[in-house]
């Protein structure tokens, strides 16, 4: 499949949970536009990135399990497990994969190229932490990347303890998904 229909299919997508929210009267509109921004942005850069067919659709599906929050999985998961673990797991293994692949082809050295493709996708898990905890600052409790609130983030508890207990949950979520998602790349290319 062409770059460009992934393209139109994954904006589709997340024009559809755009629709699907005004319907709903859920305001999940700055998830759902910082994705597909997100997405035109990867198209753009796609070559410069080093990205792939394959890579592009793992970073879409990372974005995609979080927007699907707009139909309230973070508050009451359909899982056995709160959503929200799912979502920093899945953005793991789709951040290490995308940052081995870059750094493979732009640094020489294997062990430092798997450092800081696990270095860089801790970061991205630390900057969607921070924006949460920005978010809740400045826009107060809610659903979505820029609120904070819900079980997903503040726990069954309900609690500001369940809050710091959510972000290091999702840290380390984002720590394993990247390890597998490295592992997973260099078991890939050396079966190649």
């Amino acid at each position: 499949m062409e770059k460009k229909t992934l393209l139109y299919l994954f904006t589709s997508v997340f024009i559809l949970l755009i629709i699907y929210a005004i319907f709903r009267n859920i305001f999940y509109f700055p998830d759902l536009i910082t994705s597909i921004i997100i997405i035109f942005l990867l198209y753009k850069y796609f070559n410069k990135l080093e990205l792939n067919n394959f890579i592009f659709f793992l970073l879409f599906l990372a974005l995609l399990f979080h927007d699907f929050g707009v139909f309230g999985f973070y508050n009451k998961s359909p899982l056995y497990f709160q959503y929200d673990n799912l979502t920093h797991f899945i953005g793991g293994i789709a951040l290490g994969i995308f940052f081995i692949n870059f750094f493979k082809k732009n640094i020489d050295g294997k062990l430092l190229i798997i450092f800081l493709a696990l270095l860089s996708a801790l970061g991205v898990g630390a900057v969607v932490e921070i924006i949460e905890y920005s978010g809740y600052l400045y826009l107060g409790q809610g659903d979505g990347f820029f609120y904070f609130g819900g079980k997903g983030d503040l726990g069954r508890r309900n609690s500001i303890t369940g809050a710091w207990a959510n972000s290091s949950i999702d840290m380390v979520l984002n720590l394993v998904g990247g390890i597998i998602g490295i592992i997973s790349y260099l078991i890939y290319k050396k079966f190649k």
